[in-house]
């Protein structure tokens, strides 16, 4: 992949003929729905990125964070015999015009789905991300004590690793489910999520398996299980978009600098065997 787009800041099992691919992504404001400084130019990159995966790894399908749909699925016009049937290649300054859009429909995702039939499915569990959007607006609401805050940031967190799991838990079903029906040509896929849930889905992998305790004050056990995506042998690879990679100050605050640093340590370990 061209560095201009971005880096694989992660990678297993390289040579399966599953892949996943995940991007890390920086969203719209969650309240009004605009940009921000860093928004219009990531979702160029990840276009860009998506479009490398299609015509190069012959990618089919996308798995976007906070997706939703009737019947779990949207199909591009075209099936995927016929994606090679392409609109004309957008360049970078249509692409930037049409993202700095102030609408929600319009993103890097709807515009692989329009140029290169790729087909979006649903991975999203709507009982935990309704979950999440509860305790999001429980913490908007908390009062001024102290300990209420912290409580309420304690539940959040531990909602959003739990929602996190279970994404990657229902990918492996979802993809499976759509190359068996013939909808996509192989079992591959890009998943996009925001960039502060990739150090939880690296604890994940580099631990190969899921393990969540909850806070004091949640009444829950805690999670264990086996990851899905290893277990049934995926190749995993985490992408940054250049924008983002080159923002150091981001890649700590999101501890991202550790995964870049724990898979330099890896890959001269495999090397040196």
């Amino acid at each position: 992949m061209p560095a201009e787009y971005g880096d694989a800041i992660f990678r297993i099992n390289p040579h399966s003929p599953k892949q996943l691919y995940i991007i890390g992504i920086s969203h719209r404001d969650p309240n009004s729905g605009a940009n921000n400084s860093t928004t219009v130019r990531t979702q160029m990159e990840i276009f860009r990125i998506g479009e490398w995966l299609k015509e190069n790894r012959r990618l089919d399908l996308l798995l976007p964070e906070g997706y939703f749909a009737a019947g779990k699925t949207i199909s591009a016009p075209s099936t995927v015999h016929a994606s090679n049937q392409l609109r004309p290649e957008l360049d970078n300054a249509f692409l930037l015009e049409s993202l700095a859009a102030d609408s929600p429909g319009v993103n890097a995702e709807k515009l692989l789905m329009q140029h290169y039939n790729l087909q979006a499915c649903q991975v999203e569990d709507r009982r935990i991300y309704n979950a999440v959007r509860s305790s999001l607006g429980k913490l908007k609401n908390a009062g001024s004590g102290t300990d209420e805050i912290a409580g309420n940031i304690d539940e959040l967190i531990y909602l959003q690793e739990v929602r996190t799991a279970q994404l990657l838990q229902n990918i492996p079903g979802v993809i499976e489910y759509e190359f068996l029906r013939g909808a996509v040509g192989n079992r591959s896929a890009l998943f996009t999520i925001g960039l502060n849930h990739i150090k939880d889905i690296f604890r994940y992998i580099e631990n190969e398996q899921i393990y969540i305790e909850p806070p004091s004050g949640v009444q829950s056990d805690s999670l264990t299980s086996n990851l899905n995506l290893l277990q049934t042998g995926y190749g995993i690879t985490i992408i940054i978009p250049r924008t983002l990679a080159d923002d150091h100050k981001l890649l700590e605050m999101t501890d991202i600098d550790r995964i870049v640093l724990a898979d330099a340590k890896h890959s001269r370990r495999t090397r040196q065997n």
